[in-house]
């Protein structure tokens, strides 16, 4: 069975659809972007994808589940080859510096900021002081106490100022009244953890997906490829 080839309009879009990353991705690489070679990659994007489409048609069922069916034929992934990418490149399997943290918010419109930091400022001291716990302290003052506790988080995962705070500072700490676009916030830190070494253990199951969706793409394309002569 012939395929039909993509229409002009269609390869059109599809070129105007991938200019922005086609361009990036040029560039990022120290190469001119031309313009007959994205047409290029615009045609082929397309040509697989009807591909794809039209062989899912005739089995009725959807691209996704022809997609899974055909990778069903890659090898599956072992631990022994997880644990080659491991001991092949430990540099990619650090763990960064990450600290473990709660803290206790009041929404900008809950409340004025002098209000607000005087209220936090004095709920810290009660619980330096022993005088209210920290449960407490979160169901009667948190605008959000059902997120208070926030557990290990790395730099860049939280607003600037927020993680400026708790990692500067110690162990079982409050910080200061800490402002960010949120509100105000106390924050508890509960630990730190330094840059370290992930085991084996912490990143297999991750090696070993990574790996397999690599392993599933090339029968995909092994697939693709074997039809591409058959367009009319």
């Amino acid at each position: 069975m012939k395929y039909a080839p993509p229409t002009a309009a269609a390869i059109e879009a599809e070129v105007e659809r991938l200019k922005p990353r086609y361009e990036t991705f040029m560039r990022a690489n120290g190469e001119t972007p031309c313009a007959e070679q994205l047409r290029a990659w615009a045609e082929e994007n397309l040509r697989e994808q009807i591909i794809l489409e039209t062989d899912a048609a005739r089995k009725k069922m959807s691209v996704e589940a022809l997609m899974k069916a055909i990778a069903a034929d890659a090898p599956r992934v072992t631990v022994a080859e997880a644990r080659s990418v491991y001991k092949a490149k430990p540099e990619q399997f650090r763990l960064p510096e990450r600290v473990h943290a709660r803290h206790i918010v009041i929404h900008r419109n809950q409340a004025l900021a002098p209000e607000a930091m005087t209220t936090l400022l004095n709920l810290r001291s009660a619980l330096r002081a022993g005088t209210v716990t920290w449960e407490e302290a979160v169901r009667q003052t948190s605008s959000c106490p059902d997120n208070s506790d926030l557990g290990f988080f790395r730099r860049g995962e939280m607003v600037e100022s927020f993680e400026n705070a708790a990692f500067a500072a110690e162990e079982d700490t409050f910080t200061d009244v800490v402002e960010t676009p949120l509100g105000w916030h106390l924050i508890h830190v509960i630990a730190h953890l330094p840059e370290e070494q992930a085991l084996f253990e912490e990143v297999c199951a991750g090696i070993m997906n990574e790996l397999q969706t690599a392993k599933d793409r090339e029968v995909i394309e092994a697939y693709v490829d074997a039809r591409k002569g058959d367009f009319a």
